[in-house]
């Protein structure tokens, strides 16, 4: 008997397959999104790879809201149902997680090879924590501890509306209202640097990948998009840290946050996060870090199912 866990983001989903408590890192694989259907696809393609014939539980985080028994990927049409799920695989448990949720659940689980300083700061209390994604979509999980159990509250921070200060760097930027703009992801997540640089330069829109490579290359249009990414989510995450109060830290997490702490704009990032958060109250920089870990969902996922038995 095996508990199968998946993180599934929008690009990518990642499996794993843990016995007794444990995960076997031999059998942790990823695969592409585009390359299937559904998820349902994806985890039989796992299944078959991993030998795997009997479920005693599966864990999936999703990439997307979570209400029940039901998720849906935010930004590709696959939907999750876990008495479906739990019939279709024989499982005798199945479990729907939010993926920035799983980070939190990892949390207690990670050491310092899974995650790396950005920011040092001062920890009032470790009772309040949270994790802040940046990737293909963006959300974050607020993480409690209580007693010895650790509870991440749901949340989808990156379908609220801008912040006024971030819209007001944005706008000033690109001389103009971003039409692209819908919702607070739009902006600060990685299409939205896509979407950011193509207005100010007037060219055809590169993946943030390529813009930030970009940037690394010393081109000066790439590197004022980066930088102006960089102050855009460091004032989303002062507002961020007013409405969720983490004494604990703030975790970074995703794809673009990573690839924006390697590159120029890295500087501008954190002194955009040592600027005071209001004008109103002086409160001391919070200490951040980056998970760095790329299996870190997948081990909230086991602490998750854990908790749950």
């Amino acid at each position: 008997m095996a508990l199968i866990l998946a993180d599934v983001g929008g690009t990518n989903v990642r499996f794993a397959c843990a016995r007794g408590g444990v995960i076997d890192t031999a059998l942790t694989q990823r695969y592409q999104n585009d390359d299937y259907d559904c998820f349902d696809a994806a985890l039989r393609a796992y299944l078959s790879h991993a030998g795997v014939h009997r479920l005693e539980a599966l864990t999936v985080a999703v990439a997307g809201p979570v209400t029940g028994n039901i998720a849906r990927l935010t930004n590709r049409g696959w939907d999750f149902d876990t008495e479906k799920m739990r019939v279709a695989f024989g499982a005798g448990r199945v479990d729907l997680l939010n993926d920035l949720s799983a980070l939190g659940y990892a949390l207690d689980s990670l050491d310092d090879r899974g995650t790396e300083t950005v920011l040092e700061g001062e920890v009032s209390q470790n009772d309040q924590r949270l994790v802040i994604g940046a990737g293909t979509g963006f959300n974050v999980s607020p993480v409690l501890r209580i007693g010895d159990r650790t509870v991440c509250l749901r949340a989808e921070a990156g379908l609220g509306s801008l912040p006024s200060r971030v819209a007001t760097l944005l706008e000033a930027y690109i001389d103009q209202p971003p039409a692209w703009v819908r919702c607070a992801e739009d902006a600060v997540r990685g299409p939205g640097l896509s979407e950011l640089h193509a207005a100010a330069t007037g060219a055809d829109k590169l993946d943030a990948r390529d813009v930030i490579t970009a940037a690394n290359a010393g081109e000066a249009a790439a590197v004022a998009s980066v930088e102006t990414y960089a102050r855009m989510l460091g004032a989303f995450i002062h507002d961020l840290r007013l409405l969720y109060m983490p004494s604990g830290g703030i975790f970074l997490a995703g794809s673009v946050v990573r690839g924006l702490l390697s590159s120029p704009a890295r500087d501008v990032f954190v002194g955009t996060l040592r600027e005071p958060p209001t004008v109103k109250q002086s409160m001391p920089p919070l200490p951040v870090s980056v998970i760095t870990q790329d299996e870190a969902a997948l081990l909230g996922c086991l602490a998750y199912s854990k908790a749950v038995v």
